[in-house]
């Protein structure tokens, strides 16, 4: 079973998009908004990934960093998201 998790905001387009692509491919995940924690979310993920976090979505699937939607977008249509599923 793959751990999919994205952070979100609830005005965010791009969340929206990454949250429609996700539930085509048939994949679950676990939604987090940060509407009301942003600072905090970037703060932990840059942390956690060692990198600088300044947007939404972020997704991360099975504890690798993807990045946001435009990120996962890539990732299906070169085939290699499936590197990052189990």
């Amino acid at each position: 079973m793959n751990k999919i998790e994205i952070y979100t905001s609830q005005t965010c387009p791009y969340c929206i998009k990454a949250k429609k692509l996700l539930k085509m491919l048939n994949l679950e995940y676990s939604e987090h908004d940060v509407s009301d924690s942003f600072d905090q979310m970037c703060e932990e993920l840059a942390k956690r990934f060692n990198r600088s976090i300044s947007t939404v979505p972020q997704i991360i699937i099975n504890d690798k960093y993807v990045g946001g939607y435009t990120d996962l977008e890539a990732l299906h249509k070169s085939g290699k998201l499936n590197e990052y599923l189990n």
